[in-house]
């Protein structure tokens, strides 16, 4: 008497759905991975570009500023700022001077090709203490990112005192501090130019020492 053998497709089967499982995991992982090092590299280029963003707004503010010492003059509604102890309490007393932004709304591109929040630059006036000048500050912030609702035009899209981006948290910053020695500004001075490179914003800072 012969015993029947026992059909081999159940094995087979269980082998089958085991490497189609093990696949399934494998390609899961990949895929996460592959998500990550994407949203990762999307990340570093948005800092990159706000960074590169608030350097250039601080440059162009200091060159603009050269140009008002040049002449002894000032620009409209600085002398009138009050020195105040730090940007927090100059932006809720509104004792900041709005000193130009950027922001697109191009047909046609995205972020990655130069639309959205570019740039945004206050100043205002820091209380060194008694008997001592106080210092003009100047707060540089560059954006990579789009605003909500889009601006009208170019200067739009900020709520000020802040410069801060409308109607969204999502957009990627980078904030430079430079600290002035500017005449006129309580009991005066004038001279060199100091850079606070710690002052960073929600997504980090950056900065460059030069003289003025």
């Amino acid at each position: 008497m012969t015993t029947p053998r026992r059909s081999p497709r159940g094995f087979v089967l269980l082998v089958v759905l085991a490497a189609a499982a093990v696949l399934s995991l494998i390609a899961a992982f990949i895929y996460s991975r592959t998500e990550n090092q994407l949203l990762l590299s999307i990340s570093m280029r948005g800092q990159s570009m706000a960074s590169a963003r608030a350097t250039l707004s601080a440059e162009r503010t200091l060159a603009l500023l050269r140009g008002f010492r040049t002449t002894n003059a000032a620009p409209p509604g600085l002398t009138v700022l009050l020195p105040q102890t730090d940007y927090a309490t100059a932006v809720t007393l509104g004792q900041t001077l709005p000193f130009g932004s950027a922001n697109y709304d191009l047909p046609g591109k995205d972020v990655a090709s130069g639309n959205g929040a570019q740039w945004c630059v206050e100043l205002w006036v820091l209380n060194r203490g008694l008997n001592i000048p106080p210092w003009l500050v100047v707060e540089a912030w560059g954006f990579y990112g789009t605003t909500n609702p889009k601006p009208s035009v170019v200067e739009t899209g900020f709520t000020s005192p802040g410069c801060t981006p409308k109607g969204t948290n999502r957009i990627v910053s980078s904030h430079i501090t430079v600290h002035l020695e500017w005449p006129n500004l309580g009991s005066g001075g004038g001279g060199a130019t100091t850079v606070d490179t710690t002052g960073a914003g929600p997504a980090g800072g950056s900065g460059a020492v030069g003289a003025f």
